[in-house]
Parts: C-alpha cells; structure tokens; sequence
C-alpha cells in the first residue's frame, strides 16, 4: 500500500506538476535505470529539492529510497512525523553526534545494510541560494562502510527560485535536475572521498 501511494504522490503528482507547472527538466535521470540501491549525493538550497528527486526516482525503487532529514527540524510535531514518514518517505535522525547513545551514521549504515537507497545532502544544510559549502564528513563515513553502494551525484539547478527559503508560495522558474554516473573513487581515505564527491558534483553544473 506504501508503495502505491508514494508512486502517487511522486511519479504521478509532483513529476506532472514540477514538468508542467513548474518548467523541471530532468536530466540524465537514466542512470538510476536497473540500479536497486543507490545513495544520492545533491546540493541544497530548498524544502523542494527533496520532491525534485524522488520525482525522478524510478516507479519499481521509490518505496526503498528514503530522504535522510534531521529530527530536530522535521519531527517536531507527531504530524509532521507522520508526513515525513508515510509521505516523503523520509528517514529522520539526530544530527547530534556528541550523544554518545546516538550516531546518524550507524543509523543511515542500518538502512543501506537492509538494501534502502538514500538521498544525502552532503552540506549539511540549506545553505546560501546557488553557493555550494564543503561538504561534512558523515558523507565520508557512510561510504567508507558501504564501498560496493554506487554513490550518484545530483545537481539542483535553480530549484531554489520556485521555493526560496523562508518562502511558503512555489513559483514557477525554469530549472532542472541532472544526475550524474556513480562516482569511481580510487581511495576510501575520509579526505579523498570528500575531495571526490566534491569534484563529481560540481562536474555537474553548467
């Protein structure tokens, strides 16, 4: 039942309205095609960027690929737990790594170990609109674990003009969404990994 209702909400709903209402064009989203797991690494500046991509997410996986968003800002209500949850599909984690009874990385290694995909923005946070900041270690970590996981760059372009932060009206605003292959990295040191993942995505903007 899950399954019918996020191909519903996404490969129905928001894909038709994104193209249509809002001028998304998708770009190389075939390299997702016959891939079962997958961990998506996108820049963020909008609440939309997360509805971008699983639009794009094939019909057959949708139900296994899960947003990674923190609790503290998502879960504040019983409510928004359960949108987060049941429609976005969402994984919700403490970014809290000080607490030594909670580790986000355990927690994203437990989903990909029972074969979940996972949507990452690596920067942590929405940050300045069209700027990319480096990227935070967790990436790293999480990769170093799952090394056999292909590991997809994704560029928002312009996304952040339909849905500006802070903003509660989306616009329509020419902008897209292009994927890019699994990244080939040729060492697992934390820093090579991040240096990589850094160059592969913005290999992606125009």
């Amino acid at each position: 039942m899950k399954k019918i209702i996020l191909i519903i909400i996404y490969s129905v709903f928001w894909r038709n309205f994104l193209k249509i209402f809002i001028g998304l064009s998708y770009i190389n989203n075939k390299s997702l095609k016959n891939k079962k797991q997958f961990i998506l690494i996108a820049n963020h500046n909008s609440h939309m960027d997360t509805m971008a991509i699983m639009s794009a997410i094939p019909s057959k996986y949708i139900h296994k690929v899960h947003p990674i968003a923190a609790v503290d800002f998502f879960g504040g209500s019983t409510v928004k737990k359960f949108l987060m949850r049941y429609l976005v599909n969402a994984t919700l984690i403490k970014r809290d790594r000080n607490d030594p009874n909670n580790d986000p990385i355990d927690s994203m290694d437990k989903m990909v170990k029972k074969s979940r995909s996972l949507i990452l923005y690596p920067e942590g946070s929405r940050g300045t609109a069209g700027v990319m900041t480096n990227f935070k270690k967790g990436l790293a970590y999480l990769i170093q674990r799952n090394q056999d996981v292909n590991v997809i760059p994704v560029y928002l372009e312009n996304i952040y003009k339909t849905l500006p932060k802070g903003k509660k009206l989306i616009l329509p605003y020419n902008c897209s969404i292009r994927f890019g292959d699994p990244i080939k990295f040729e060492s697992y040191e934390l820093e090579d990994i991040l240096t990589t993942s850094e160059k592969a995505l913005k290999k992606l903007i125009i």
